[in-house]
This record gives C-alpha cells, structure tokens and sequence, in this order.
C-alpha cells in the first residue's frame, strides 16, 4: 500500500471534510484518511504506511507508541497547545480550524522542514505549458491568465504561475501571503528546492492553484532566464500537474527565453493603430533574432473584455472569472 495522510479527529464530520477537500485538490501529495475512532485508527496503522499523522489533543494522551516513523502534527482547538501535551508530545501543532488550504500550506510547510527529500519527484511529460504574453500594454493578459487557469482546472489539475512585477489582482487572491515565488527562488538559489516546498508557496482560486507573483519586483533578478526556464521546466515534470500557466506580465524581452519552452502562447492584442505598430515591431524582432518558431506557436486574441464588470475582475471576484464571454472564449482554446 502507498505511503498515506491520516487525520485522527473525534468529529467525523470535520475529518471527512478536510480530508474530501484535500484529496481533490490533491493537497497533499498522498491520499488522505480520516478516523474518528481510535481502534479504526489502530488497525489501519497495522497495514498503512503512514507519512503523515495530524491528531486531535482528544487523542493526545493515547498517541503514545502510536506515532511510529510519522511526520506528526497535533491539531489544536483553539491555537494554543497545553504545556503537558508540549511536554509529552514533542511535535509541531496547528490550528484544526483554518481555511483547507491555508492548513495544507501549513502542513506542506512543517513536512518540507523536517522531511526535505523524503517525497521523490514523478517525472512526467504530459504537463502542457501555456504561456500568456503580448508586447501590448493593458489588454488583458491577467484576466485570461486566470479565466484560462480556470477553465483548464475542470479538466485536471492546473498550476498558474505569475511572473508580474507587482501583484496587482494576485494581492486580492491571496492578501496574506506570506509565501511567493520570491520563495521558490530563493529555495532553488540554495539548492533547499522540492515538491513539497512547492506545495507550500500554492493558494487555492476556485480549482486553480496558484503561486503568487514576488513580493519585490527585483527577485526575478534572481535567476538569469535560462535558468529561470529550467526550474519551470522542472515544475512541469515532477509537480504533477495536467496544466501549467505562465502569466508573463510586462517581463519584457526575457519572456522569450521562457515562452521557449511553451507548448502554447496566447497572446492578447488590441485593434488600435498604436497597438498594431507595437505588435509588428515585436514580430519583427523575433524574425531578426532567430526566434521565427514562437511566431507559429502564438495565437493573437482581442479578448471580449466587458467593462461592466471590470470591478469584479479587479476584486478577484471568481464568478467573474469562470462565466461570461471571456471566460467561454478561454474554454474553447483547446
């Protein structure tokens, strides 16, 4: 049997909850098993390899003997943890009552401290990587970055990274994130990078998974490009993903080194006679720099924008984005 997450919690209801949410989201990187009773719990262990093991402080006193080689966590009620339980269990805990996903970063976060190779990557080939890009200024890339995230969603699992210098929309996604993609390239920069640290950096939009931009502008300086599009190239294998979205925002003419390794690039245009001379000039550097090839990959769109709801895209308002023409429109680029 596959190494497995089990949550112990006397409330059946909450453990058949979270561990639902995070098995679709595939949240953890295993499958995941709730038990309310402790003698369930104690026959599953004689057969399960557990690697992950969060408890209830109702079944603190009788964990004892029980953790094994287990990752574990005790889940709190109420965010504090009893001196005698610290005394006798010493492990990390959490709030058992957070959002589902900020829980998940949390855990991913814990295990990657305390297990940094323990997970072994799966290679795969079949992650396709969509790269959104134009040269043209405020035509839309974000909000099709993120209707297209969407839409992909509901046919697997799918990963929308963005490469803007500042948030922008992303800061109403996840206002308190505290983890980024500074941090994935800090963790690449000091050879500390996995799977599982990965999964702590990702917030949850609907069924989308998101790594939200740098929080300063001048960590994508971090990484030349080419190494910056090797470390993506490594995500799209061994994250396990169906589907990987690149939001390229304004990254200027060290896109192309990453537009490179995608498969597709979708790029928003406008009908203006200034945006028209903007995107032949670009075309046409690419034809002088030897980069003919992303011409047959791009796809020019004019994104049926409606400025009705513009507020609501700006508020990341999520109805907004998974419903209407643009939203249809991303649907269909199959």
């Amino acid at each position: 049997m596959r190494r497995c997450a089990v949550i112990l919690h006397p409330d059946s209801d909450y453990g058949k909850r979270l561990s639902d949410f995070w098995n679709q989201r595939k949240s953890l990187g295993f499958p995941v098993y709730a038990f309310s009773a402790l003698e369930a719990f104690r026959a599953f262990r004689a057969r399960a390899p557990i690697e992950l093991l969060l408890f209830s402080e109702h079944f603190a006193d009788e964990m004892q003997g029980l953790l094994g080689q287990s990752m574990a966590i005790l889940l709190s009620e109420d965010g504090f943890v009893s001196e005698r339980h610290v005394n006798a269990l010493p492990i990390p805990a959490v709030f058992s009552y957070r959002p589902a996903d900020v829980m998940a970063r949390q855990v991913m976060q814990l295990y990657a401290a305390s297990h940094p190779s323990a997970l072994s990557p799966v290679q795969r080939s079949d992650c396709e990587i969509l790269g959104i890009y134009s040269p043209i200024h405020r035509c839309g890339k974000t909000t099709l970055a993120l209707s297209l995230g969407l839409a992909r969603a509901t046919q697997g699992k799918t990963l929308l990274l963005s490469l803007e210098d500042y948030a922008g929309v992303y800061a109403r996604i996840a206002p308190d994130a505290a983890e980024s993609l500074s941090e994935l390239l800090f963790a690449h920069c000091s050879g500390s990078y996995s799977w599982a640290s990965l999964q702590s950096h990702l917030f949850a939009f609907g069924a989308l998974d998101l790594l939200p931009p740098v929080r300063c502008a001048e960590d994508l300086s971090l990484l030349p490009a080419e190494e910056l599009a090797s470390l993506l190239q490594r995500l799209a294998r061994e994250s396990g993903y169906r589907n990987m979205i690149l939001d390229l925002g304004a990254f200027g003419r060290r896109a192309l080194e990453l537009l490179e390794l995608c498969d597709r690039i979708f790029m928003p245009v406008l009908s203006d006679p200034l945006s028209a001379l903007k995107l032949s000039s670009f075309q046409e550097y690419l034809r002088q720099s030897g980069r003919e090839q992303l011409l047959e990959k791009a796809e020019t769109l004019e994104l049926p924008l409606d400025p009705e709801k513009a507020q609501d895209y700006a508020c990341a308002l999520l109805p907004a984005y998974e419903s209407g023409p643009l939203y249809e429109l991303a649907a269909a680029l199959h």
